[in-house]
């Protein structure tokens, strides 16, 4: 079996998988891998088979027939290290981080109101590409899902951050969101983090998110309210000091 998906392959053949690992063409193993279609003998071919290592392919797909073009797509940014586009809004497009944003973030961090209420990148550049470039692999690799770019639909612009993340003490996500200094005051928060809530409900099948913001940071009290939020504690938004983090979720189903 062999089939091309624009720049990957996929086959069953280990032999073809070999060949396009020494030619940097993008493979994944489709099972059953065999060693060829046409092997010389069945005696090599066991052989041969138990010596084949697939551990190198971070995709393996089964019944890939059955494959959708939408995962297929997925497969084949993350093999050629681009990002995979999230959803589509008004303005806006949502899409994964890459390393190339990295620049991009520290100049809009470096307004002291951004980090106001949020934590800010590394210090060192070095080490947040290299946090970047783990959360890649392993968070949407993993997951599937976390914080991710926001773009203006136009010009392409980085203007934000939005997505969401796990938390160690919850089994539901927890939004973030950020937006530019000079491009706050338009609504874009509400549009895109309203499209995520619906991501999050229809693609990934959340049935509750949490969001977390401070007593004092008004726009984003305001914000959650207005996506449909609620404190987690009804007395908490009087009771907790100025500085304190309010807990807010939303019941999605």
């Amino acid at each position: 079996m062999e089939k091309r998906y624009k720049e990957i392959l996929l086959t069953n053949e280990y032999g073809k998988l070999l060949e396009a690992k020494k030619k940097g063409i993008p493979a994944v193993p489709c099972l059953p891998v065999i060693y060829a279609e046409n092997p010389i003998t069945a005696g090599n071919e066991k052989i041969m088979e138990k010596e084949m290592d697939l551990s190198g392919y971070p995709y393996v797909l089964e019944q890939a027939e059955e494959v959708e073009e939408a995962y297929l797509e997925k497969i084949r940014c993350r093999l050629l290290g681009l990002p995979c586009e999230i959803l589509q809004t008004k303005r806006c497009i949502v899409r994964e981080i890459c390393l190339d944003d990295v620049d991009k973030l520290y100049e809009i961090y470096a307004d002291p109101s951004i980090t106001l209420y949020m934590e800010g990148l590394y210090a060192k550049k070095e080490e947040e590409i290299a946090y970047t470039r783990d959360y890649i692999r392993y968070q949407y690799g993993i997951y599937d899902f976390g914080m991710w770019i926001i773009e203006d639909g136009q010009s392409g612009e980085v203007i934000g951050r939005a997505g969401l993340d796990l938390r160690p003490d919850r089994e539901d996500a927890e939004l973030g969101y950020m937006i530019r200094k000079n491009r706050q005051g338009q609504g874009l928060a509400y549009e895109v983090c309203t499209a995520i809530l619906a991501y999050a409900k229809e693609e990934l099948g959340f049935e509750k998110l949490y969001a977390r913001t401070r007593k004092e940071n008004l726009a984003s009290v305001m914000l959650l309210k207005k996506l449909g939020f609620h404190p987690v504690c009804a007395q908490s938004e009087t009771k907790e000091a100025d500085n304190a983090q309010i807990e807010y979720y939303i019941a999605l189903s």
